[in-house]
């Protein structure tokens, strides 16, 4: 049995613990939460359902259940309530359904509060106290200061020459990133520059089921942090993220216990295509690390997990066909995803879905993340991720907090942003802009010059650990497709061999 690493922070910053069915009732007397993939035939476009609107809500009313969410034209997808505990399998007998299943819920990690209270989590902010000394020091803003002061501390940012690549390209404020997440706070003043935010609350939304719709507000922190890696401002405060001049849009997905549902995540994917986002970053996946009941995986041999598995298909080829390119977390399991122990019917979703730029986590030193998933055809980039102890900023993720503050943490969850940073740089420099206003480059393309500039590591050419190499923002922006091999970073213990 491979031994699955549970290192601080970065499982409860990364972890999603599902639990299925949570809003069940007892004795079946209160409305359980559904997913409906329709049947019917895909179109560049948008879907067309093999049944008319009128027979699908027939359907749903005579199961006992009533819909909440209808993307029937742009993916063929329901989310139904229901009291009646037989409304998925009866759905299911009718040829205008192709799966039916519960919906998922995942804890996907601790409030704040909690953290702050078990001592996991220290927040860097001036004048809060850092009884543990790992915070770094925040030097006071000076006149005509040009250098952020946490700069020195982004090994990170360092190690993929972000900073020699913003003499080139620092991101087109017209390039919209969507932050699939928790929320971002838009009021951290790192995304300010010359009284401005780049985080736009016009265009941002919330699908979390319960609560005040605040997609500009993050209860936990996990968003804002992926958020600040994507985008921080160059402003002479804190950090600067990889494209700092372009616009994030937050696409709150998990509400303020830390809960995400799967219906609300195929919403938010597929409002970004919807709403012609150049790239969306999703930092979460399933991973409760029980061996034999793990949810890391969806499997086809789940009614529940297969309709998931088709809702975010369907969901992640619409926002492609509508220009927006999808990166994904890779997952902290340390698992080869091509031989996984769940079974090879079983996927990490999204990171796994066609069409996603699947990422995977490395340390300060360009080694494979102890935690980091990996795996043939599943990696696609390498980009840090961080591999130490949570707060040690010299082996971890500096980004952004909410409330001004400032934080080191580690997962894949921390190395995806990276490489949607650098595509969000890529779009920004070998984009157009299209008649309907909009930015565009095409997905395929943005892939091919993301894969095709990074620094080649470990085995020789693609392989199952580092995938396509490590993310370069330098080589990207100037299009440099160079061979260059890394001969120093260290091997992946790994390889299959």
């Amino acid at each position: 049995m491979k031994k699955r690493y549970m290192i601080g922070l970065v499982c409860l910053v990364t972890l999603l613990t599902v639990q299925l069915g949570a809003q069940t009732a007892g004795a079946g007397t209160e409305a359980t939460r559904y997913n409906l993939v329709l049947a019917g035939t895909e179109t560049a476009d948008g879907f067309t359902t093999a049944g008319t609107e009128a027979q699908v809500r027939s359907l749903v009313t005579a199961a006992g259940g009533t819909i909440v969410t209808d993307l029937s034209k742009e993916i063929g997808f329901l989310t139904a309530v229901s009291a009646n505990p037989s409304f998925a399998s009866t759905v299911s007998t009718s040829s205008l359904v192709t799966s039916a299943g519960q919906d998922f819920s995942w804890k996907a990690f601790g409030t704040k509060d909690e953290l702050l209270a078990s001592g996991q989590l220290v927040l860097c902010a001036p004048p809060l106290p850092d009884p543990t000394g790992s915070c770094p020091p925040v030097p006071a803003p000076f006149p005509g200061q040009t250098a952020d002061p946490f700069e020195a501390l982004q090994w990170d940012m360092q190690n993929i020459q972000a900073p020699e690549a913003h003499n080139t390209q620092t991101g087109n404020a017209q390039v919209e990133v969507g932050i699939l997440d928790s929320g971002v706070d838009a009021t951290h003043a790192d995304f300010m520059k010359n009284g401005d935010s780049n985080v736009d609350c016009v265009k941002a939304r919330d699908f979390t089921l319960v609560g005040t719709k605040l997609p500009c507000a993050d209860n936990q922190f996990h968003g804002t942090h992926v958020a600040g890696t994507v985008a921080a401002r160059a402003n002479g405060l804190g950090m600067v993220g990889v494209a700092p001049d372009v616009t994030l849009v937050p696409v709150k997905v998990c509400d303020a216990s830390g809960y995400c549902y799967a219906g609300p995540v195929v919403e938010g994917i597929t409002y970004a295509g919807t709403a012609k986002l150049e790239a969306i970053n999703m930092s979460f996946f399933v991973d409760d690390d029980e061996l034999l009941t793990s949810t890391e995986f969806k499997c086809s041999n789940d009614p529940a997990q297969r309709t998931i598995r088709h809702a975010v298909e369907r969901a992640i080829q619409f926002a492609r066909n509508q220009g927006v390119t999808p990166v994904a977390a890779l997952g902290n399991s340390d698992e080869d995803l091509a031989h996984p122990e769940a079974g090879n019917e079983c996927e990490v979703v999204p990171a796994e879905t066609q069409g996603v730029i699947g990422t995977m986590a490395l340390g300060r030193n360009n080694e494979k993340a102890r935690y980091s998933n990996y795996g043939t055809f599943a990696t696609d980039v390498a980009a840090p991720g961080g591999n130490g102890r949570t707060g040690d900023c010299s082996t971890t993720i500096l980004s952004t907090f909410p409330g001004n503050a400032y934080g080191c943490i580690q997962g894949t969850s921390m190395a995806s942003p990276h490489a949607a940073g650098v595509v969000a740089l890529i779009i920004s420099q070998f984009g157009q802009l299209g008649s309907d206003g909009d930015w565009k480059l095409a997905p395929t393309k943005v892939e091919a010059y993301l894969q095709g500039t990074t620094v080649d590591q470990g085995l020789s050419g693609y392989d199952e650990c580092f995938g396509h190499g490590r993310i370069n923002a330098l080589k990207a922006v100037q299009h440099d497709t160079t061979r260059v091999y890394d001969p120093l970073a260290p091997f992946c213990a790994e390889y299959s061999q």
